[in-house]
């Protein structure tokens, strides 16, 4: 189920554009298809119930596209990513002459989330207020990956700590504010997001190594519901002609 919502939120993501400038007029200013609009948005998340007790703040960014049906209803999809813990160790390579060389171990804690739902309120050229739901997927992944130190080089290695994934539905709201040109909206909203059941995910401080180099592994488990606030920018395709 949770691989067919993300083929499905990846596929409107994809074909949301060559289905509007199929059955559309010609694009807009904006190069945009009539009736495709493209959200990004920066995120803060901020934990609900039992997921608060164990981590303060998510933050990262989202994108999507929205399909106008009409002048008020859309089909949107969307995905996103949040980091909600870091931490970085500057640890030798190895033993003997591998141990002259550093390396920075850096683990990663994100959701990662899709969705597919329908929206009652589309971008104009007039302040708008939208209102929506949907559902999808929430994923709560761990990775660790060294690089070089010193180096902006991509990580040489990298490796999944802890995977949990779960359905999850959302129902979000907010406001359109045109801007300059008016194909460009800004994008002021909150979404409530509920996990379907308990999942299992590492926080800061969850990976320790022994003595003997043993690494342990301490997953919380809980629900972890969040509530985002995000501010974006909307690139609008333009209205839908007016049948006559």
């Amino acid at each position: 189920m949770l691989r067919r919502l993300v083929v499905l939120s990846s596929a409107v993501l994809l074909l949301a554009a060559p289905v509007g400038a199929q059955k559309d007029a010609a694009p807009t200013p904006t190069g945009m298809p009539v009736g495709v609009s493209l959200p990004m948005t920066l995120q803060v998340g901020v934990p609900q119930g039992a997921f608060a007790e164990n981590v303060a703040l998510a933050g990262g960014f989202g994108f999507g596209a929205l399909y106008a049906i009409d002048e008020m209803l859309g089909v949107r999809a969307d995905l996103g990513f949040q980091i909600y813990g870091a931490e970085t160790r500057r640890i030798p390579l190895g033993a003997g002459a591998l141990s002259l060389v550093d390396v920075d171990v850096t683990t990663t804690n994100a959701i990662i989330s899709g969705s597919v739902g329908a929206q009652l309120g589309v971008p104009s050229r007039e302040l708008t207020p939208y209102f929506g739901g949907a559902i999808g997927f929430g994923s709560f992944t761990t990775t660790t990956s060294a690089s070089g130190s010193n180096s902006d080089a991509e990580p040489f290695a990298t490796t999944t700590n802890l995977s949990d994934a779960t359905l999850a539905r959302s129902l979000y709201g907010g406001l359109y504010v045109p801007m300059r040109g008016r194909e460009t909206v800004l994008d002021l909203g909150v979404r409530r997001t509920w996990h379907g059941r308990q999942v299992r995910y590492l926080t800061p401080g969850g990976i320790t190594e022994t003595a003997s180099g043993e690494v342990i592994l301490s997953p919380r488990e809980s629900r972890a519901d969040l509530l985002t606030v995000y501010v974006g920018l909307t690139l609008r395709g333009g209205p839908r002609p007016t049948p006559k």
